[in-house]
């Protein structure tokens, strides 16, 4: 990810060396997968099911999806990590930036490309997990003994794009595969009968992930609609419309098709606001935890939504005090510095007296203590 400062200067360029065009409505075998198509629509009957998993128990198995797609036209697929001690599941978003254009996708790079296949997957699990949401080692986290699911990122937007698009850039001309929502539908097929009945999940992610997580929440919820289930957002505040560039909510959903995944969310008031998602998903399911975590000066999202940082800290406590704040179940734990991202490196985050272990604990275990805290 780019210094903030650098995307600043660059990205208020945006538009001057390069345009983008739509694909001719070519979206290959995902184009089916639009929410909009009658065999997705929630309001019609049960979500359709494919071939549960098949994954040996206490390991990673990395899942082939042929009809998955990262940016570049290439499959890509998901990790399962199949517990034998709980019936819990931890889903995760993995992050990467997000792009919308030839200057962003190409020439910033502002979001991860593909491939991401097993190679990939096989470099992240040999990383540590000491201090993540994956440490089956650690005492203190809540998920230590839960069964995960990882999906990767590859497709710049924020796992809630179905469309392809060409960008053009003078005689330079590239696809870009935005699948990322096409691709949580396909994965969500096989994973419905994979984990039918899990005790409890949780649907999170990092970054873009993050974003993706509370976007694609609704999908989650028609495949799982009795199971208690939990949001758990880190570093993607969708802050209020006035405070992003007027620009880039119609961009998205240009490049991206948004609209399709906010329409689900909330409906028009999303198309305007794209914050008005928190209490539109608060009272679809008023049973269900959820919660946004965020530094108060993130260096990468304020970068990308051309903030300061003391801008984005009042954008972001804004965002909490209209929308967040009103929810009885929706809380946010906010901490001093411009940091990017927590479930990757829990122990280092404390707001106030509280340590995010601590917090995430009172999260997931439904401690009537549970509260919103920011620093001190």
């Amino acid at each position: 990810m780019k210094h903030p400062a650098w995307i600043l200067a660059v990205l208020l360029a945006c538009g001057c060396n390069g345009s983008s065009a739509a694909n001719g409505g070519d979206g290959g075998a995902n184009d089916d997968l639009s929410p909009g198509h009658p065999q997705f629509d929630m309001a019609l009957g049960p979500p359709p099911m494919t071939t549960a998993i098949t994954a040996a128990q206490d390991q990673w198995t990395w899942v082939d999806f042929p009809d998955s797609s990262c940016d570049d036209g290439s499959a890509t697929g998901i990790g399962v990590y199949n517990s034998s001690k709980s019936k819990n599941l931890l889903v995760f978003l993995n992050g990467g930036g997000a792009c919308w254009d030839y200057l962003t996708c190409y020439t910033l790079n502002t979001a991860a490309h593909g491939p991401f296949q097993k190679p990939q997957f096989d470099q992240f699990t040999a990383q540590s997990a000491a201090g993540t949401v994956f440490d089956r080692a650690e005492p203190m986290n809540p998920f230590k003994d839960w069964s995960y699911v990882f999906i990767p990122y590859c497709t710049g937007d924020v796992h809630s794009g179905n469309n392809v698009m060409t960008y053009v850039n003078g005689n330079m001309m590239k696809t870009y595969h935005h699948a990322g929502h096409a691709n949580v539908l396909a994965y969500l097929k096989r994973l419905g009968p994979t984990f039918p009945s899990p005790d409890k999940l949780v649907v999170s992610g990092s970054s873009a992930g993050g974003y993706g997580s509370m976007l694609n929440y609704p999908y989650f919820r028609w495949y799982w609609p009795s199971v208690p289930m939990l949001l758990l957002d880190d570093s993607g505040p969708p802050l209020e419309m006035g405070d992003l560039p007027a620009s880039y909510l119609p961009s998205w959903i240009a490049s991206w098709k948004l609209d399709e995944v906010l329409g689900q969310t909330c409906g028009d008031p999303c198309l305007m606001d794209f914050s008005q998602g928190i209490p539109s998903l608060a009272n679809a399911w008023p049973n269900d935890r959820m919660a946004l975590l965020s530094s108060e000066q993130d260096k990468t999202i304020s970068g990308y939504f051309l903030l300061s940082g003391p801008g984005f800290m009042t954008a972001l406590n804004t965002m909490a005090t209209d929308r967040i704040d009103p929810q009885p179940d929706f809380h946010y734990f906010f901490v001093t510095g411009n940091t990017h991202t927590m479930l990757g490196n829990v122990p280092s985050f404390t707001s106030g007296t509280t340590t995010l272990w601590t917090w995430l604990n009172q999260f997931v275990g439904g401690d009537a203590a549970w509260k919103s805290t920011r620093p001190q």
